[in-house]
């Protein structure tokens, strides 16, 4: 390692250190020293990558212009359209009725009475008193509670249960 490259303490700011500690604070330097006796990349070097770089970005940016437009001289060559020649000027534009969608049917209700569970209350409505969570997923008030009906609550009967008559 040499020794002969002058540094700066960068605790104290101690002038022009020789040795691997400052003798004004006792820091280490050995470090800093190491790292400014690395050698040095020339600077032309630098500048003869980036000259290369820029050649090369020019040459694919004309290779490119130069393909594209080859690709738009076959590919422009269309014919004109021919626009019929109308002798009614006489045209009524097309009628436009709108579409109104229908309203959805309301939703059956019911009224919990003691003693109901929604499988009692399924099976009332729906095929099969295990449809009970098809009554959940229209109410979903009912969600994590499904064994806590209360009293004259008011649950929506989907229109998939309605096929059975209470």
């Amino acid at each position: 390692m040499n020794t002969k490259t002058k540094i700066d303490c960068p605790v104290c700011g101690y002038k022009e250190i020789e040795g691997n500690s400052c003798p004004n604070c006792d820091t280490d330097v050995s470090l800093i020293r190491c790292l400014a006796e690395l050698p040095q990349r020339p600077k032309s070097w630098t500048k003869t990558i980036a000259i290369f770089m820029l050649v090369i970005g020019i040459t694919i940016g004309a290779a490119g212009s130069f393909f594209a437009l080859q690709t738009a001289i076959y590919t422009a060559t269309v014919p004109k359209p021919t626009v019929p020649n109308v002798t009614n000027t006489n045209l009524t534009p097309p009628v436009i009725t709108p579409v109104i969608p229908k309203p959805a049917p309301p939703l059956a209700t019911y009224t919990v009475k003691s003693g109901d569970t929604l499988s009692s209350i399924a099976g009332k409505f729906c095929s099969k008193s295990t449809d009970w969570q098809l009554i959940v997923a229209v109410n979903p008030e009912l969600q994590k509670r499904e064994n806590q009906l209360d009293i004259d609550q008011v649950l929506k009967i989907p229109s998939s249960c309605e096929r059975k008559n209470p």
